[in-house]
């Protein structure tokens, strides 16, 4: 028997035998911002299954009934972060880059410091939070923070991995954070935010001070190549990376297809430069046929994986037309622009 509890930001799924569960996740109920609008998403984290009921097919039921759940629950996509080759069977596809930048220490040292740096404190959740939710307003994939209940960094860049956080005042106001990972050895930053530029460049200067005390010969930040401090450290001598992971780690799927679309519409015809009153587009994948517009019908053939990864910017709609994965009455051309690459990042702390 499958048990289905509702929390108020989560669901339990666990599958019971003899009253005791031996299979389970927990579906996180998450808001994700994807081209600047705002979409509802089921997390899966913590899919677990007891080791003496393994390879029995128990996570697979799991799996199954938590995508009937966020079907019945009308979530937009979910994600996840899955180990190798094991997720695709419940049309999971990664959409979301490992970005990571790397600064050395002796160059780092040359930037200014012009804010007092204190350690957080819980009344300072709501500038935090504030400052993060404006920031990424436009960021595909991250997740939008609710000052009610955001108000810790339960981990740092990585599962597992404990976070310490500090501010950065200046006259009395937060105008700027750093969420660093506890690492005896490094110095890496899980996520930097500031109000204005001047708090990146104290930033970078306080992430120098520490590392010289540690003698690590260079800070890292698990940021992306286009995020402002990523920007500041490239005069810096910075080394900027994103890892595109084939089928694990940062991976989502979309829930319901219609409205999904529907949201985007103005932005795919903006795009790409089609009028909506002269050409339809019409999207058919495994999920279903969704019809944009209302003119000459324009067939966009693709499975749901792969049109996740179009919108979370993580593929390019070329090879997949190379690889027979998207058929269309448009060209190449018109689809590229349709679907522009795009940097989706999900910030470590925001892990489930």
């Amino acid at each position: 028997m499958i048990n289905v509890t509702d929390y108020t930001l989560a669901t339990r799924i666990e599958l019971v035998q003899d009253d005791q569960p031996i299979s389970w996740l927990t579906l996180n109920h998450l808001n994700i911002r994807v081209w600047g609008k705002t979409f509802t998403c089921g997390g899966i984290g913590g899919v677990g299954t007891k080791e003496e009921f393994r390879r029995k097919g128990y996570s697979r039921s799991v799996l199954d009934k938590s995508v009937e759940v966020m079907k019945d629950k009308g979530f937009h996509f979910s994600l996840l972060f899955g180990i190798p080759n094991f997720y695709y069977r419940w049309g999971f596809a990664s959409c979301l880059p490992q970005n990571r930048v790397e600064i050395p220490t002796y160059q780092a040292e040359r930037a200014p410091l012009t804010h007092e740096v204190e350690e957080m404190r819980p009344e300072d959740f709501h500038a935090i939070v504030e400052i993060f939710n404006d920031n990424n307003k436009c960021r595909t994939g991250s997740v939008v923070r609710d000052p009610e209940h955001f108000t810790k960094f339960r981990l740092g860049s990585h599962f597992g991995v404990r976070a310490q956080g500090y501010v950065l005042k200046k006259d009395g106001q937060i105008e700027g954070y750093l969420v660093l990972d506890q690492l005896d050895r490094k110095i890496n930053a899980a996520e930097i935010e500031g109000r204005n530029i001047s708090a990146y460049y104290s930033a970078m200067a306080f992430l120098a001070k520490l590392a010289v005390e540690k003698r690590t010969e260079q800070i890292s930040a698990n940021l992306p190549a286009d995020h402002q401090f990523t920007l500041i450290a490239r005069n810096y001598g910075a080394t900027v990376a994103a890892n595109y992971i084939y089928n694990a780690d940062g991976m989502g799927r979309i829930i319901t297809q219609e409205p999904v679309l529907k949201a985007l519409e103005e932005d795919l015809y903006r795009n790409c430069g089609l009028d909506s009153e002269t050409v339809s587009l019409v999207f058919s994948t495994d999920l279903g046929t969704t019809k944009l517009g209302a003119g000459k019908e324009a067939k966009v053939e693709i499975d749901q994986m792969a049109l996740t990864q179009l919108i979370f910017g993580y593929r390019d709609p070329k090879s997949l037309i190379h690889e027979g994965r998207l058929k269309s009455d448009l060209s190449p051309e018109t689809l590229t622009a349709m679907f522009p690459l795009r940097i989706a990042h999900l910030s470590g702390p925001d892990k489930f």
